[in-house]
């Protein structure tokens, strides 16, 4: 391992303050260091500043920030096929692998080669007017259609492989990878799915009706979800991992796919997604009263 890329929070007071003290440790052991440029100013390292494109071309990238900065490096590390590891710096960590304090120590290992390789299954979310696809963007964790400002009950055309296997009249449909199947998919009452497996789970958002349910289908199947134009604004919008955004128009379609290629999460420990569901969201848990 010759260079690290370092994909910094820089609104994590700890996201930055921890850059600071791995730089100066990371270059004394001869490691070419490439920062994200804002979190490289604020440090004073403007000399390693390097936009996030670049910081994903190192051998690997060292993420510091919580869950959302994983999704975030991810799309542009997964199509280069570069591993992140994680460090847990946010509130639930389902996707960061190690502590603040295990960082030194875990990237010792990381120069050594002692680590292995999650490969996380990530989306591909396309939205399609008429014969165009006004935009392609990737997801590890969930592409959503959903509502816009206006509290109104959206009809979704909602097909698999473009046959339709639901009209859904509901705030909106999340499609999300196994990944994230702990984030909002979770939320709105899908399943819990072991990153491992290779499906995708398409979930209504509060549908209006008592008999709608989370479908789970094969990653070698598609899902199209189309609105269908009412009498009122027809406003709703296209979420990427809840951080990128397209607002959509009557009639227009998303598609949603397998990507080409993975999220690499750096990991040791193969059994720690469970012990994640039990310790971030108190899975099986009793409550005593």
């Amino acid at each position: 391992m010759k260079s690290l890329g370092l994909v910094v929070n820089p609104t994590k007071e700890g996201s930055v303050r921890l850059a600071s003290d791995l730089i100066p440790w990371l270059i004394s052991k001869g490691i070419k260091l490439l920062v994200e440029e804002e979190a490289a100013h604020l440090i004073g390292r403007g000399d390693l500043a390097a936009d996030l494109d670049r910081v994903c071309e190192a051998e690997m990238a060292v993420v510091l920030g919580g869950d959302g900065t994983i999704l975030r490096a991810a799309r542009t590390a997964g199509p280069k096929g570069t591993p992140m590891l994680g460090v847990h710096l946010g509130q639930y960590g389902f996707i960061t692998e190690i502590h603040p304090p295990d960082v030194k120590p875990a990237l010792e290992r990381v120069l050594r080669g002692d680590y292995k390789i999650s490969e996380r299954m990530m989306l591909l979310g396309s939205l399609i007017r008429g014969d165009e696809v006004i935009a392609s963007t990737p997801a590890l964790n969930d592409v959503v259609v959903s509502k816009g400002p206006l509290a109104r009950m959206l009809t979704l055309h909602t097909f698999v492989d473009e046959r339709l296997i639901a009209i859904y009249a509901s705030d909106g449909i999340i499609v999300s990878s196994p990944t994230g199947s702990t984030a909002y998919s979770l939320s709105a009452g899908g399943p819990v799915v072991n990153p491992n497996v290779k499906v995708m789970i398409i979930t209504p958002i509060c549908p209006h009706t008592l008999n709608a349910r989370s479908l789970v289908i094969p990653d070698t199947e598609s899902v199209q979800i189309v609105g269908e134009c009412g009498d009122g604004p027809d406003e709703m919008m296209l979420t990427v991992d809840g951080q990128v955004g397209f607002r959509m128009v009557c009639s227009d379609k998303v598609d949603v796919r397998r990507a080409d290629f993975t999220a690499r999460i750096v990991y040791w420990d193969p059994m720690s997604f469970y012990d994640k569901i039990q310790s971030r969201l108190r899975w099986g848990e009793r409550f005593s009263t």
